[in-house]
């Protein structure tokens, strides 16, 4: 990576102001990605770890974009009116859940890459 784009990510990272900007269109970049394909989920969570200072942080912020996604989607299926057909499934329910909390936490791990 050169020098010009690794100074670019840390004033992102270090700067507040920068930092909550580009947090807030990663997340809605991922958000309007993962309505698309599934592996809008994955980048969305690349989007968001690569936003953080250190692996441990990038890690909890794919769990909170996972956790965003799944709040959207209920909020969806709640507009639709078919919410409650969703969960009377049970078990079956659950596994977007945690599709998109997993997925959203391995394109986290990209922040490894970058460290």
């Amino acid at each position: 990576m050169s020098d010009r784009s690794r100074s670019w990510l840390v004033l992102l990272r270090e700067d507040d102001q920068y930092h909550w900007l580009a947090l807030t269109v990663a997340c809605l970049l991922g958000v309007a990605l993962a309505t698309v394909h599934w592996t809008g989920l994955v980048l969305g969570g690349a989007f968001v770890g690569i936003l953080s200072t250190t692996l441990k942080r990038a890690l909890l912020a794919g769990a909170g974009f996972g956790i965003l996604v799944v709040v959207v989607w209920a909020g969806l299926l709640r507009f639709a009116g078919s919410f409650g057909d969703v969960t009377a499934m049970n078990e079956i329910a659950i596994l977007p859940v945690g599709i998109a909390l997993g997925l959203a936490i391995l394109g986290s791990t990209l922040r490894g890459a970058f460290a």
